[in-house]
């Protein structure tokens, strides 16, 4: 082996290497490695050949052709590489190998490896939260927060009394000890997203909604190959049921929670149904299918309608089929009924609200079927061949897992059909086609199928996803909607809601004072002064007040009904509301105590005025009792902006909140006078 010197001619390669004491410049290291080359014989000179390695030294070798040159060759070149090689640092060699070590086990949270388990470490997201006693100790902050209210608001020392961890606790908001997040980056460009909530202890209350032992997602065939929305998820709204009714036994007592479940047992009977029924079925798995056709499109009804892609779509229900079956067969001006086999169909009667969907019900045993129509019904019934056959599905599920208890599956047209919603609108105003605009930004842009599976198992509930984003905004969400930024809002809020609160009192209050004045100055018209009225001689049904209802703990009994004084009441925080009354000498007294005393003109005009309106009220009452099959109504009901009574203006500063609509009563109005009005006459 040799080297050239800076003369460029090259000396024995039997002499050492000796390493220069000063490395040479850099220009004068590139000219002597040129001139050393200018100098080499050529190849084939003289039987040798020469390599390079480095900055310009060469390497002397016999010609290739004899073996043990070429070994004595490798061998040298290993030997130099081992010796150049940096010796690596023993300090550092951990940090290198990108090994983070766990602390302590003292200081390790003891759900950590429960969690890390069921999740992947390194992608773009990865954490971790304890949240095992965080649940209580926030009940417990609640409580003291309420327990703060109830001293202003007496209304709430019942349930300030309450034992807020074990309310929680009944909920099952206990259940979830620790929760983990994880996404990876795929190349596709979609990310591969796990969510775990740690339920060592299993779940109950309102956690046992999600369902019991993962199984087969069997619904997919139902679905066609090309549908563009499909999800399948397992639900318990029994034990939902379960968990508030025992709830409500143990904040208000067993007859409360018996009068809920009857008030459950009757709601929905004028539909031929009871919802206490209905909840008890709902005990199995949901079905949602929809496609949308790449190219029609539908309009809304509407004074302005709105082009949508047409679709077609059917809903699944296990469970609930016999419940509302008689429902369903008592609307026969609407539903037209067949049978096709075990399949009991309902059929919407007259023209489709939307061309081409004419909606239909079918039950078949315990499930119940809602389709766009009766073709689409039959053609998910009779299918051979389903989405489970769709390659991207059959893929995508199986990377996640065939079992569950949830599914959701989105394809990619879903979003870009939904993003063309501008562009088949665009006959409709600029403010509409922004409005479109504006939806259709915030749709996702998804290139791939997304598909997500939610399986429980032993120790929690696993959700993966193939999806078109990563956690990191849900992480995010969490960030803002936390318990200290949730406390602080509160501590903000609470003293603005006890200001609108108090003045909201005080002015409810007041009315009561007014109306209670208004009908004890008609009782000494009626009667004479000889004996104050009572609060029984004003307030009753057959009175000239039917009800009275106490806003704040008030005691309207203890007013002091003598003409001239003044209306005090205590509410129940020690505040004072007070109404001013006329004095039994004033002259509109006076006026209005002489019955036979003829009325001004102007005062007759008033009283035709409000008579007028009183009509109008009348009519607007007795309309409104036919259309929502009810015999009450209040005046926000009747009179308002799109209501039926649009404009009411008051003539002489009465108020009709007094009033009171019930079907077949007249209506009263008590002026400020003292006088009252009826209507009809």
């Amino acid at each position: 082996m040799g080297y050239s010197s800076p003369g460029g001619a090259p000396r024995d390669t039997k002499s050492p290497i000796r390493p220069a004491t000063r490395p040479a410049p850099k220009l004068a290291r590139n000219n002597a490695m040129r001139n050393t080359t200018r100098a080499l014989p050529p190849r084939g000179a003289s039987g040798r050949n020469w390599h390079f390695y480095g900055g310009g030294i060469p390497v002397y070798r016999t010609p290739m052709n004899v073996p043990a040159a070429r070994w004595s060759v490798a061998a040298l070149l290993v030997v130099l590489l081992a010796a150049c090689a940096k010796k690596p640092d023993s300090t550092q060699s951990g940090a290198r190998s990108g090994a983070v070590g766990l602390v302590p086990e003292t200081e390790r949270s003891r759900h950590f490896e429960a969690v890390s388990g069921h999740l992947e470490l390194g992608g773009v997201l990865y954490g971790y939260v304890d949240v095992d006693g965080d649940v209580l100790a926030l009940a417990g902050s609640a409580q003291t927060v309420v327990g703060q209210i109830a001293a202003a608001q007496p209304q709430l020392s019942k349930l300030a009394k309450q034992d807020f961890k074990a309310l929680v606790s009944d909920l099952g908001l206990t259940d979830v000890k620790a929760i983990g997040l994880s996404s990876v980056r795929e190349a596709g460009g979609t990310f591969r997203n796990r969510a775990f909530l740690y339920t060592p202890e299993g779940r109950h209350g309102l956690f046992a909604v999600f369902g019991g032992q993962p199984g087969r997602f069997v619904g997919a065939r139902l679905a066609p190959p090309d549908a563009d929305f499909y999800a399948e998820h397992e639900f318990d709204i029994v034990a939902v049921y379960d968990t508030v009714k025992a709830l409500v036994a143990k904040v208000n007592g067993p007859e409360a929670a018996d009068a809920f479940e009857k008030a459950m047992k009757k709601a929905g009977a004028q539909s031929q149904f009871s919802l206490l029924d209905l909840i008890e079925g709902l005990n199995g798995r949901a079905i949602f299918i929809a496609r949308l056709d790449p190219a029609k499109t539908v309009a809304l009804p509407g004074p302005k309608p709105v082009n949508i892609p047409a679709f077609s779509a059917l809903v699944r229900i296990d469970g609930i089929g016999p419940a509302v079956e008689a429902a369903l067969a008592a609307r026969s001006a609407q539903l037209e009924a067949s049978q096709e086999g075990s399949l009991h169909l309902f059929t919407c009667k007259g023209a489709p609200p939307i061309e081409g969907l004419k909606y239909v019900f079918a039950v078949d045993g315990k499930a119940l079927y809602a389709a766009t129509s009766a073709d689409f019904l039959r053609e998910c019934l009779k299918r051979s061949e389903g989405l489970d056959t769709n390659p991207a599905f059959v893929a995508g599920l199986a990377a996640l897992g065939p079992e569950g208890n949830g599914l959701t599956w989105v394809a990619p047209r879903f979003f870009s059909r939904l993003k063309e919603l501008s562009a088949i609108n665009a006959q409709s105003s600029a403010d509409v086609r922004k409005l479109l605009d504006l939806y259709a930004a915030n749709l996702p842009a998804a290139s791939q199928p997304l598909l997500a599976v939610r399986t429980n198992l032993p120790d929690g509930i696993l959700v993966r996803s193939a999806w078109n984003r990563s956690l990191k905004a849900d992480v995010a969400m969490l960030t803002v909607y936390n318990p200290l930024t949730v406390g602080l809002l509160a501590a903000m809020a609470i003293p603005a809601f006890q200001k609108v609160r108090v003045n909201s009192q005080t002015m409810a209050v007041t009315n009561n004072l007014r109306m209670l004045a208004a009908a004890a100055d008609q009782y000494y018209l009626e009667h004479g002064a000889s004996s104050p009225p009572t609060y029984d001689d004003l307030v009753g049904p057959d009175k000239m007040i039917k009800a009275l209802v106490p806003v704040a703990g008030e005691d309207y009994r203890a007013l002091d009904y003598q003409q001239g004084r003044l209306f005090r009441v205590v509410l129940g925080d020690g505040r004072t509301v007070t109404y001013p009354r006329r004095q039994p000498n004033s002259p509109r007294t006076a006026a209005a105590r002489s019955v036979n005393t003829p009325r001004p003109d102007a005062v007759a005009r008033q009283s035709d005025a409000i008579m007028e309106n009183l009509r109008t009220l009348d009519e607007a009452a007795n309309r409104y009792y036919a259309e929502h099959d009810t015999t009450t109504a209040t005046l926000d009901q009747l009179a308002g902006p799109g209501n039926l009574v649009p404009h009411l203006e008051s003539v002489s500063g009465e108020d009709y909140h007094s009033v009171l609509f019930k079907k077949g009563r007249p209506l009263r109005l008590y002026l400020k006078d003292g006088r009252v009005i009826v209507y009809p006459p």
